[in-house]
């Protein structure tokens, strides 16, 4: 008895961090993300952005993304490199006026997932 009462308690505690790391981490990766994309957007807006940067903002991102992998939905994932390969696209034609809304686009996104999948009685219920 006392070892099925103590056995619930380590399985709800072990449920409990790493429900707690997972929102951590995924809480840092995307506000990483947000600030990579934050220079980005302002380098757009001045039209002083060039496909490096954009490259170097996709680089960034497929280095944090797979642990994201674990994490998170590959639907969510998936979207995200949607959004940010036709930046980058934009932004090897110099077209910034189609790439603003993209980055304005991943720049939600970098609140709202990490929002999505954090213990919460929103998300619980």
């Amino acid at each position: 008895m006392i070892r099925t009462i103590a056995s619930i308690f380590v399985t709800l505690g072990l449920i409990f961090g790493i429900a707690f790391y997972e929102g951590t981490r995924v809480k840092n990766t995307f506000e990483q993300f947000h600030g990579v994309l934050l220079a980005l957007y302002e380098k757009t807006a001045a039209e002083e952005a060039t496909h490096e940067d954009g490259k170097a903002t996709e680089e960034f991102w497929e280095s944090r993304k797979k642990t994201l992998h674990i994490w998170l939905p590959h639907t969510a994932i998936q979207e995200v490199d949607y959004q940010l390969y036709e930046a980058v696209g934009c932004l090897y034609v110099d077209d910034y006026d189609s790439a603003l809304p993209k980055i304005e686009i991943l720049l939600g996104m970098c609140e709202n997932i990490p929002q999505s999948y954090r213990v919460s009685l929103e998300n619980v219920f």
